[in-house]
């Protein structure tokens, strides 16, 4: 069988993008693919070294919180130095391009004077300032890679970010950028990188924006010349944002970051992950003008992000707090107060209806004293509620039902056993399992006391 030819391979590959982005044109395909594409991110989080993973074997170390807290709280201390490798350089540095000693801050130590090199990247410059962009690119890739590890490749590398982006490259002006994040991260151009990777972001998200203005709409063929990917916009744009808030995570634009990531979420349905970003805007950034937003839409999220009764119920005591809390923040913002009592009635009646149906579970399985027990928090809890009507009605009924005696836990009648359910541990309780336990083998059979 005879190798295909550079053209039909092309062909082939041309084709399978094609299929792929029209599939990606579908909303309901689309976002979640993007959000998943944008959770496998390896500039985030940098992989353990050889050295690393021996010593935490040797010393049986695992950290399984680690990946999580670096990727939602990069401005926590013991995350830095987790990302860093522990400490190092890169971990003792400021973005001033200082370096953390004995003395204090002090500046890193001059490279020698190196002729050649400052004469290349000087050809490179000329090169950009005459506008021969594609020949500049060229010089600046040469100069990043030959002199990598000092100043003249520090240079290189991010002036080969800034060509591709004048040249629209903007997938390769982000790689590049990342780049220079990787091999120095204490660069002193941090901040422009962070601004160039949020402005490529903002192109990216447009393109799925029903609300973005014409001009910012790429054309089609725009997936095969680099300015965006062939599939998956979306999900290079969420990736980006999450460059922008690691690199700079107290910059000005860090908390723009965190808000489009959370609402992109809450636009795609995706509530527990919008609610886990409005959460990390709030405890992170609680100077930023999004914060009172960010408070609506992370109860806004819980609420919506409820499934239901018969699920867990975490979510909604969460929303419960972030109310309280809210009310408390913003005390002179009443006109809001009404959406939040609103939202505080329908928290109350979800809890109703989760305590009747644990109700009317034991009432089915004949569990009377335990079905009384849920039957009569209801409406003592919350009163108003259509719940407490149903509850006092099944009260009555199980008044008229025969109760049937429960036997002790065997746990319970061990010999100096104590009731983990009673508030004064070993006290009186535990004397009572005990003779319970006593009395039930002078019965004859052990079995459960008095009962």
């Amino acid at each position: 069988m005879s190798r295909s030819s550079p053209r039909m391979v092309f062909a082939k590959w041309a084709c399978a993008a094609l299929i792929l982005g029209s599939a990606a044109g579908c909303q309901s395909f689309r976002a979640p693919f993007a959000q998943w594409s944008s959770s496998y991110d390896s500039g985030l989080a940098r992989p353990l070294s050889k050295d690393e993973l021996a010593r935490s074997k040797s010393e049986k170390v695992t950290d399984a919180g680690s990946l999580l807290r670096r990727w939602l709280s990069p401005r926590d201390p013991s995350a830095n130095n987790d990302a860093n490798g522990g400490g190092g350089a890169a971990a003792d540095r400021n973005p001033t391009g200082e370096i953390l000693g004995s003395n204090g801050w002090r500046p890193f130590m001059k490279s020698p004077p190196n002729p050649d090199a400052q004469k290349e990247l000087d050809a490179a410059f000329a090169l950009y300032e005459a506008g021969k962009l594609s020949e500049a690119e060229a010089a600046f890739s040469k100069i990043a890679k030959a002199r990598k590890e000092s100043p003249w490749g520090e240079k290189a590398q991010y002036q080969l970010a800034e060509t591709q982006f004048k040249r629209r490259k903007f997938l390769a002006a982000h790689d590049s950028f990342e780049k220079l994040a990787a091999d120095y991260p204490g660069t002193q151009r941090m901040e422009d990188l962070v601004s160039r990777e949020y402005e490529i972001a903002q192109i990216w998200m447009a393109q799925n924006d029903p609300k973005a203005k014409p001009e910012q709409k790429l054309a089609w063929y725009t997936h095969f010349t680099g300015e965006q990917a062939v599939i998956d916009t979306q999900g290079n744009a969420l990736k980006a944002l999450e460059h922008v808030r690691h690199h700079a995570p107290d910059g000005p634009l860090a908390d723009d970051a965190v808000m489009q990531i959370a609402d992109y979420h809450m636009a795609n349905a995706d509530y527990e992950s919008a609610a886990i970003y409005y959460d990390e805007m709030i405890s992170t950034h609680p100077k930023s003008p999004f914060l009172h937003r960010a408070h609506l839409a992370a109860i806004d999220a819980r609420v919506k992000g409820y499934l239901g009764p018969a699920y867990d119920g975490e979510g909604l005591e969460k929303a419960r707090d972030l109310v309280q809390q809210t009310m408390k923040t913003f005390p002179e913002d009443q006109a809001s107060y009404e959406k939040l009592y609103h939202t505080l009635d329908l928290i109350n009646d979800q809890e109703a209806e989760r305590t009747y149906n644990i109700g009317a579970y034991y009432k089915k399985v004949g569990k009377v004293a335990s079905a009384e027990y849920y039957f009569g928090k209801i409406p003592q809890r919350w009163p108003n509620s259509p719940w407490a009507v149903k509850a006092k009605t099944d009260l009555a009924t199980l008044a008229k039902l025969p109760r049937k005696a429960s036997l002790p836990s065997k746990i319970l009648t061990q010999p100096g056993a104590t009731d983990p359910y009673y508030s004064a541990g070993g006290g009186m309780m535990g004397g009572m399992g005990g003779m319970g336990g006593g009395m039930g083998g002078m019965g004859g059979g052990g079995g459960g006391g008095m009962m």
